[in-house]
């Protein structure tokens, strides 16, 4: 059996208070995953995690990791400064970019309020498995987050022509016509989507069987 891994490397800066709130939170999270009593949460915290269950005040920080009885980030944090502090995440076997970026969202709104973060990771394995290599990249706003794999940009472009012409000819200012940007936001606001509206209206093009070019009218 071959050994795959996962691994991202990335920096960002954010705000002191921000900064306390990822380094508590990451805590938590190991102590939940060593089977440790955490420590008792911070109003920060809870505001940022709001539990849904008053007997478990962790279960929001839980619902970010695809296993909530494996919190695991698989990465290592370091933080440095003071009024501004550069937070550095990465990993090299098991990096986790959902529950990392869900983590940064929910942490650091006023710092992405400002500018978004992003990274890319890459995945691997110790034999030349077909299929076992690639990668991607995370996008960070303060309301929503959006993914893209190199496997489906590159299934992208390899696609038709005539889906190849509308992707190079998109314009993410203008609005397609059966496939309206308030769909998209109203998607995003209920936390049915992650991708962005491009990406989003690609997936429902091809999930429809068709390929055309996107055109329509400005965005509001």
């Amino acid at each position: 059996m071959a050994d795959h891994y996962v691994q991202g490397s990335f920096a960002f800066t954010c705000t002191a208070r921000e900064s306390a709130l990822m380094e508590e939170a990451w805590q938590h999270a190991s102590d939940l995953l060593a089977d440790l009593a955490p420590c008792e949460p911070s109003a920060e915290f809870l505001a940022a995690f709001m539990p849904t269950d008053l007997a478990n005040p962790f279960n929001a920080l839980l619902e970010i990791f695809d296993d909530p009885d494996f919190p695991d980030f698989g990465a290592e944090i370091e933080i440095a400064g003071a009024a501004e502090c550069i937070v550095a995440i990465y990993g090299t076997t098991d990096f986790q970019p959902g529950p990392i970026a869900e983590l940064i969202r929910r942490c650091c709104q006023e710092s992405l309020e400002v500018a978004p973060v992003g990274f890319v990771w890459s995945y691997g394995c110790l034999r030349p498995r077909r299929g076992s290599f690639g990668g991607g990249w995370c996008a960070i706003f303060a309301d929503h987050l959006e993914f893209a794999s190199a496997q489906e940009e590159l299934a992208r472009r390899l696609a038709g022509s005539a889906s190849t012409r509308g992707a190079e000819a998109f314009d993410s200012w203008i609005d397609d016509p059966e496939y309206p940007s308030a769909d998209w936001q109203a998607e995003v606001a209920n936390g049915d989507t992650r991708l962005g509206y491009r990406d989003w209206v690609f997936a429902r093009t091809e999930a429809a069987g068709r390929s055309r070019p996107i055109t329509g009218t400005p965005l509001a």
